[in-house]
């Protein structure tokens, strides 16, 4: 019995589109990685949360805190969740400081995405660090 050789393999090479889509990407990248780089976000305010604040709200931590809470709260919670996060998430890593929403703009994208029936269970955290995400950073 004889053994049937493998068919050839076909190796194909990437197209001048491929490569010219993938240099773009890297060079947008390295845009990107030098312009936050240059821009000192080691300079960005942030939030300070209330005195006394337990990180608490409706009873839950802030790690727990979903919509549910949210729309239970006070002014006063509600307040200092949207300061404890700007702290959180805009506090100083090595990378530097993250981008925050401010006062305002935490309480209605709460106040909008927590509405909905379905997002009672949505974890606050995790919207304000979607939200954050999209801001443009500005120095102050």
């Amino acid at each position: 019995m004889q053994s049937v050789p493998a068919p050839p393999r076909v190796i194909r090479r990437p197209s001048g589109a491929a490569l010219a889509f993938a240099l773009a990407a890297v060079v947008a990248a390295a845009a990107v990685a030098l312009a936050v780089w240059g821009q000192g976000w080691h300079d960005h305010p942030v939030a300070q949360p209330a005195a006394g604040y337990n990180g608490l709200i409706g009873g839950l931590p802030l790690q727990s805190a979903r919509c549910v809470q949210w729309n239970a709260g006070t002014g006063v919670e509600r307040d200092r969740v949207a300061a404890a996060l700007a702290q959180s998430v805009g506090g100083a890593s090595t990378y530097g400081r993250g981008t925050t929403l401010t006062t305002s703009q935490a309480h209605t994208l709460f106040d909008n995405a927590c509405a909905s029936p379905i997002a009672q269970h949505w974890l606050l955290y995790e919207l304000y660090i979607r939200a954050a995400g999209f801001r443009s950073y500005v120095p102050r």
